[in-house]
């Protein structure tokens, strides 16, 4: 698990991200026609970052080569036939011009990086975690924390529950990496020492909707299973959660 890689990939994205991809001549497909955008598979932007994007129900999925935080990004209408793509924060992560370019939007690069279509074969999914893998997930996420941000922490849940649904262990786990990946990035801010006093505990909840709130020394982490697998808030939410108490 790498997360120090997913995480410098994910806050870069605070920004907001997007793709092209090159072509010379965008009226390659037809301006308006109806067709997914952007297209499942593997893009390399300004060839150094390697993303992969699909689709699941109604939200396109993106993962970073080397990261393991999957994003479930919502989608609306741009003009010309094109589509924005955006992270749960509202951040523009993708653009996707009607003719397919695809430009990707960093914090370092506000003013997007193009993108290009790779045949390189990945998935978005990752490896799935057993009933009895989640307690020792959590275990290694809290020794990264405290070796890497020399950060004491742990976490919380209904293990029992947690650990008897695939559909609330893969949320869970994903609540607790993205929760790894935004204690990390707020710990690395002016915020660090007012961080590690005031959060002690990540606790993992079930609620009617995904959320993040902190209270009482604790990140609480709200699931909602019912709406799926993308249920859950991304690191970049939780981030940005944490920075506007703290």
């Amino acid at each position: 698990m790498r997360l120090i890689v997913s995480f410098a990939s994910a806050l870069a994205l605070l920004g907001g991200v997007g793709f092209a991809v090159a072509q010379d001549s965008p009226p390659s497909r037809l301006i308006g026609a109806s067709q997914p955008l952007p297209r499942d598979g593997t893009y390399v932007a300004d060839d150094r970052l390697t993303f992969v994007v699909d689709r699941r129900g109604d939200s396109v999925r993106l993962r970073f080569d080397g990261g393991d935080e999957v994003f479930y990004l919502s989608t609306e209408a741009a003009p010309m036939g094109g589509r924005v793509l955006k992270y749960d924060t509202g951040a523009v992560a993708l653009k996707v011009a009607g003719w397919g370019a695809v430009t990707l939007y960093t914090a370092a690069d506000k003013n997007g990086l193009p993108a290009e279509f790779s045949d390189m074969p990945q998935s978005v999914d990752l490896p799935s975690i057993g009933e009895k893998d989640v307690k020792p997930l959590a275990a290694k996420l809290a020794q990264e924390l405290s070796s890497r941000e020399d950060f004491a922490l742990g976490f919380a849940a209904d293990w029992d529950a947690v650990g008897k649904s695939e559909v609330l262990r893969t949320l869970a786990c994903d609540a607790m990496r993205n929760a790894t990946y935004a204690l990390e990035s707020v710990a690395k801010t002016a915020k660090r020492v007012l961080l590690f006093d005031r959060i002690h505990i990540v606790r993992v909840v079930q609620g009617a909707k995904a959320g993040v709130t902190v209270q009482k020394g604790i990140l609480l982490i709200t699931i909602a299973p019912q709406m799926g697998l993308s249920a859950r808030p991304s690191s970049l939410a939780i981030a940005r959660a944490m920075q506007a108490v703290l």
